[in-house]
C-alpha cells in the first residue's frame, strides 16, 4: 500500500508540476492573441479548433481508457505491451484517415467551412500529432512524466512560433499551423520514447485484434464524446448562431478555466490505474482509497473554483484586457461547472468504470449531455455565450445528480460497504 501511495504521489506531482508549466506557456500565448486578432478573429480560430476537436475524440475512440487499462494490466510483459500498442496506433491512422474524408465533405458541402477551408485543414493537421503521443501507453505503464514531456514540448514550440509568426489579424490561420508543427515534432518524440525508453520491439498488427479494439473501446468512445459533445457543441453553435465574436467571448473564458482545471487533471490520471487495480482486488480496499482520494479532490475543486469565480473580473481584465469584459459572467459560470466536473470525475470514473459499470455509466452521460444540449439550442439564440455557458452547468449539475442516483439505488455503495464486513 505504501509503494502504491508513492507511486502515485510521484506519478501526480511530477505531472502536475509539469502540467501547470505546459498550461502557463498555454496561457501566455492567450493575451498575445486576443490582442493582435481580436474577438472575431480569435472567435474563428476557436470555431475551427471545436470543429477538429470532434475528430480528436474520434482518433482517440475511448483508447485513453481502454488502451490505459489493457497497458496497466500487462505491464511486465513486453511481448504482449508490443501487441497491445500497434494494435490500438493502426486502430487510431485508421480512424484518422476515415476524420480526414469526413472533414473534406464537410468543407465541400458547410459554407462556413468552405469559405474559411485553410484555417479548418490546417487545425485538422493536429490530428497527426494526436495519433502518434501515446499519453494512454504513458499512463497505463504509470509514467507520467513523459506525457507531461510531451505537453511541454508542443506548448513551448506553439508558443514561440505564434509569437514569430501571428502579427496581424490576416495572420489568424497560422494559429494552427503552429499547433500543427508543435504536435507532430512532439509526436514523433512519443513514439521514440515508446521504443527506446521502454524497450518495446516491433509487432505487426493483427486484424482481428484491431477490430477486437475498436469493438470494446467504444463504450468508453461513446462516453468521451458525449461527455464533451455539449461542451464542443456550445462553441460551434455559437459559430454558426452568434457570430465569431460571441465565440471569442465564450473560447477565450473557456481557456482560463482549462488552465486552472489542468491542477486537477494530473490527479485524476493518476489515480486512475490504482483506483482499478483496487477495485479488481478488493472492494473494500478501493472504499478505503477513493473515499480519502475523493474527499482531497472534492475539496481541492472547491477552491479552486470559488477563486476562479472571485477572480474572473481581475482575471479577464488582466489576461485578455478590456474588450473582453463579456467574458467575466462566462468565466463565472465555468467556474462552478468545473467544480461538478470534479464530483463527476469521482463517481463516474473513479467509481462506475473501475468497478465495469461502463454501460450504465455511458447511459446516464448521455443523458446529461442531451439535455445540455437541448439546453444550448434553446439558449444560445436568445443569450449568446451567457446561455451557452448556463447550458453547459446545468447539465454537469444534472450528471452529478444522475451518478448519484444510480450508485445508490444500484446497490453498487452498500454492496462495496458490507465488503468490509
Amino acid at each position: 500500500m505504501k509503494s502504491d501511495a508513492k507511486r502515485i504521489f510521484s506519478n501526480a506531482s511530477s505531472l502536475f508540476i509539469l502540467q501547470l508549466i505546459t498550461y502557463a506557456i498555454s496561457l501566455a500565448a492567450v493575451p498575445y492573441l486576443v490582442r493582435v486578432l481580436g474577438p472575431s478573429k480569435y472567435g474563428l480560430v476557436i470555431f475551427a479548433q471545436s470543429v477538429i476537436t470532434y475528430f480528436i475524440f474520434l482518433v482517440d475512440y475511448g483508447f485513453d481508457m481502454w488502451g490505459t487499462m489493457r497497458i496497466a494490466e500487462n505491464q511486465h510483459d513486453k511481448k504482449r505491451l508490443s501487441e497491445i500498442f500497434h494494435n490500438v496506433m493502426t486502430a487510431k491512422l485508421m480512424l484518422g484517415g476515415a476524420g480526414f474524408l469526413i472533414i473534406l465533405i464537410f468543407i465541400a458541402s458547410v459554407g462556413k467551412f468552405r469559405e474559411e477551408w485553410r484555417l479548418i485543414l490546417l487545425s485538422f493537421g493536429m490530428i497527426g500529432g494526436q495519433i502518434l503521443i501515446p499519453s494512454w501507453f504513458y499512463r497505463g505503464m504509470e509514467r507520467m512524466k513523459f506525457i507531461a514531456v510531451c505537453l511541454v514540448a508542443v506548448k513551448t514550440g506553439y508558443l514561440i512560433l505564434v509569437l514569430l509568426t501571428v502579427k496581424t489579424e490576416a495572420d489568424y490561420v497560422l494559429v494552427p499551423l503552429a499547433n500543427f508543427i508543435a504536435y507532430s515534432l512532439a509526436g514523433l518524440y512519443g513514439i521514440w520514447t515508446v521504443y527506446a525508453k521502454f524497450g518495446l520491439g516491433f509487432s505487426l498488427p493483427v486484424f482481428s485484434e484491431v477490430i477486437k479494439g475498436i469493438r470494446e473501446g467504444f463504450i468508453y468512445f461513446a462516453k468521451a464524446i458525449t461527455d464533451n459533445f455539449a461542451k464542443i457543441t456550445n462553441t460551434v453553435l455559437l459559430g454558426f448562431i452568434a457570430g465569431d465574436a460571441a465565440v471569442g467571448f465564450y473560447g477565450s473564458a473557456e481557456k482560463l478555466m482549462d488552465a486552472v482545471r489542468a491542477m486537477l487533471s494530473p490527479v485524476f490520471q493518476a489515480i486512475f490505474p490504482h483506483s482499478r487495480r483496487t477495485a479488481a482486488r478488493s472492494k473494500h480496499e478501493w472504499f478505503i482509497f477513493i473515499k480519502k482520494a475523493g474527499t482531497a479532490m472534492a475539496a481541492f475543486a472547491a477552491v479552486l473554483s470559488a477563486s476562479i469565480f472571485l477572480l474572473s473580473d481581475f482575471g479577464v481584465r488582466l489576461v485578455l484586457g478590456e474588450e473582453f469584459m463579456a467574458s467575466v459572467p462566462v468565466l463565472r459560470m465555468l467556474a462552478v461547472y468545473l467544480f461538478f466536473f470534479s464530483i463527476n470525475n469521482i463517481m463516474g470514473v473513479q467509481t462506475l468504470v473501475c468497478f465495469d459499470r461502463g454501460k450504465a455509466f455511458l447511459s446516464l452521460t448521455l443523458a446529461a449531455k442531451l439535455l445540455g444540449l437541448a439546453l444550448s439550442f434553446l439558449l444560445i439564440p436568445a443569450f449568446f455565450e451567457k446561455g451557452a455557458a448556463f447550458a453547459l452547468v446545468s447539465a454537469e449539475a444534472a450528471y452529478s445528480l444522475f451518478l448519484f442516483i444510480y450508485i445508490i439505488k444500484s446497490g453498487l455503495l452498500s454492496d462495496v460497504r458490507r465488503s468490509g464486513k
